[in-house]
This record gives C-alpha cells, structure tokens and sequence, in this order.
C-alpha cells in the first residue's frame, strides 16, 4: 500500500511540479528576460536548470495569489 501512495504522490508531485510550474516560470521568465533565457529543457543535464525555473514557476504563483487575494478580497 505504502507503495502505491508513494507512486500516486510521486507521479503528482511531478506533473504539478514540471508540467504546471515549469511552464509558469518558463513563460515568466522569457518574458522578463526579452526571450534570452531559459533555454530549451535537454534532459537529464539540465536537470537543475529545470528545477530552478519549476521554482521561479512556483514564486510567481505565489505572488500572484497573494496580490490578488489583497487587492480582489473585500
């Protein structure tokens, strides 16, 4: 059991983390960075690069929410 519920998080845990919050943090990033950076993911070499972007993915998402939870809340 214990098996099947670490897949099951594993396999969110990695879609949400590289296909969500990648995408995000690629997207801001080139963006902000006139389309110089990042490069494209190369696989297992880049593998850190990856994760940082996944990461800026993810801090942008938080100041997102948080902005719109200060301006948008009654």
């Amino acid at each position: 059991m214990d098996l099947v519920v670490g897949t099951i998080g594993w396999l969110c845990v990695e879609l949400v983390f590289y296909g969500l919050f990648y995408a995000i943090g690629w997207s801001f990033i080139k963006m902000v960075t006139l389309g110089r950076h990042p490069g494209p993911w190369r696989g297992a070499e880049s593998f850190v690069d990856a994760e940082l972007v996944a990461f800026a993915g993810i801090v942008v998402t938080l100041v997102v929410v948080l902005v719109a939870w200060k301006y948008l809340a009654p």
